[in-house]
């Protein structure tokens, strides 16, 4: 089959196990290089702010990405169109929007019943100064390329890929469901990483898989993972912005 065949977007050019490989690869070298960085970061020596910063994206985007890319156009049909469902409507942007504010909101009566307040997850920026660091920081990193990168992954390969494969064998309403779960799960997997303490722990995993779970589900009720983008936009957004009027 020609390469030009495979871009015009048939979804059984695809691999029996198409996606589970690359999903698993990413997530663990992710995982990995995060908790790498972690033990370094406490390890008491000198390090570079700056560069601590780039590295703490780096570890989880481009392991993420490699894993996206490789599916995409090496494994798969060529298309982010139908191999990851990256689409973009007007009502997702709606929809989006709505499940991020929903989410937030889950997250925190979530912080208010472990911690008795709106703790933002501990997010503070301290002695503020504005610069390019701090654009990439604060606004670019967190709001606009974390989002993307992790819906990407997680809503477009992860969910995407065991949709696809849990469909062979389940009922449909059966793989949407387990594929949902899947993706959510992983998704608060990775962010658990970082944590440092139990009680942080349960407020951030419950506050990443309410979002996880949502996100997903909007994946699969529209087809396509623009919604999810806005909302992992939204969800973050409304944190960094609580925290900047505090």
């Amino acid at each position: 089959m020609s390469r030009g065949s495979k871009q015009a977007g048939q979804p059984n050019v695809l691999g029996r196990y198409w996606g589970i490989p690359e999903s698993f690869v990413g997530l663990a070298l992710a995982v990995l290089f995060m908790l790498l960085l972690v033990r370094w970061l406490t390890s008491g020596g000198y390090y570079d702010g700056h560069l601590a910063l780039v590295l703490s994206y780096a570890v989880v985007w481009v392991p993420l990405l490699g894993a996206c890319v490789f599916a995409c156009f090496v494994a798969g049909t060529g298309s982010l169109k139908t191999d990851l469902r990256l689409q973009f409507t007007v009502l997702d942007a709606l929809f989006g929007i709505s499940i991020g504010l929903l989410a937030r909101a889950v997250a925190s009566l979530i912080e208010i019943a472990f911690y008795g307040r709106m703790s933002g997850l501990g997010v503070t920026f301290g002695e503020i100064v504005y610069d390019g660091w701090w654009v990439f920081g604060t606004l670019l990193a967190p709001i606009l390329l974390a989002p993307f990168v992790e819906e990407l992954f997680f809503r477009g390969l992860v969910q995407n890929s065991a949709q696809r494969v849990l469909t062979r064998t389940l009922p449909r309403s059966g793989a949407l469901l387990i594929s949902l779960l899947v993706s959510g799960s992983s998704f608060t997997l990775l962010h658990l990483a970082e944590v440092t303490n139990v009680t942080a722990g349960l407020v951030l995993g419950l506050s990443t898989l309410v979002f996880g779970l949502g996100s997903a589900l909007l994946t699969t009720l529209t087809g396509r993972i623009g919604g999810s983008i806005v909302a992992h936009v939204t969800f973050n957004g409304s944190l960094v912005l609580a925290a900047l009027l505090a």
